[in-house]
């Protein structure tokens, strides 16, 4: 069989899971590896364009029909969530009616946001990079900050407004689901299984230090510090990340079933497992 197309973000958590797939998948499986933003990423699983993609689970919400979610490489924690930044001196009181810049359509992030509010935000849609200067310049009033975002804001004088992912947890008592790993339905069950392991033994190699990790990560790591890299990691790379485990699972449909609630998610009652193929 040809080798998987398998996307991901070169955020440095991404990275890091990833770093030793090509010595951990199937030799006569294969995978071919294309990195790209998590919005656009988003955007070709609409289009169901990649077999296997990293995804918000916002996205994957609305593409259950074509994509199942595989246990290993998620990002799903305990404060982790995004946050809601704006200029020295903003608070909440204009949130409902003030425009919010957002790091595109399809992130958990906006749909965190659309829980929080009561009436449909007003967003303007960018890379997640652009969020923090356009409200710096005064382009947006507010910024829903992901990524880093969480170590850096405070070097373009901004302030944190709201942590979303304490409000999750308040709200519902379980970790944050921010993103996981989809599998296309028609690769079949065996196939997502040993993609799967795959991923997971690429993330214990990482764990345990193997040669070449850190290398690969700062590759593709878009300038950061060593520090904030190392930050970005511990933060989002978890217990989680190896196996969702049934709280994982839970947390994942959690949000699905209140975002179904709110009309922010079509009905849907396909599995969120893969492996119901």
């Amino acid at each position: 069989m040809p080798s998987l197309k398998i996307g991901y973000s070169p955020c440095p958590n991404d990275t890091f899971i990833f770093a030793h797939l090509d010595e951990t998948m199937d030799p006569d499986l294969g995978f071919e590896p294309l990195l790209a933003d998590v919005e656009a990423l988003n955007g070709w699983a609409l289009e169901g364009k990649l077999p296997v993609t990293k995804i918000s689970f916002f996205a994957l919400g609305g593409v259950l029909d074509r994509y199942g979610l595989l246990r290993a490489g998620s990002a799903l924690g305990r404060g982790c969530g995004p946050i809601l930044v704006g200029r020295k001196g903003a608070s909440l009181e204009g949130l409902e009616s003030g425009l919010i810049a957002a790091p595109g359509q399809w992130t958990t992030a906006r749909l965190l946001m659309g829980l929080y509010l009561k009436v449909p935000p007003r967003f303007s849609h960018m890379v997640f990079s652009e969020v923090m200067p356009a409200v710096a310049r005064g382009l947006a009033d507010y910024g829903l900050v992901i990524h880093e975002g969480r170590f850096t804001y405070k070097q373009y004088g901004l302030e944190m407004l709201l942590d979303l992912g304490s409000w999750w947890e308040s709200e519902t008592g379980l970790p944050l689901p921010l993103g996981g790993i989809a599998i296309r339905r028609d690769l079949g069950a065996r196939t997502a299984e040993r993609v799967d392991r795959a991923i997971c033994d690429s993330l214990k190699k990482s764990l345990e230090g193997s040669p070449g990790t850190m290398d690969y990560v700062l590759r593709h790591s878009q300038e950061m510090s060593k520090d904030v890299v190392r930050r970005h990691i511990d933060l989002y790379v978890n217990r989680f990340s190896l196996d969702l485990g049934e709280e994982g699972i839970r947390s994942v449909e959690t949000l699905f079933d209140r975002a179904r609630a709110r009309g922010l998610l079509p009905g849907c009652s396909i599995s969120t497992l893969a492996y119901a193929a």
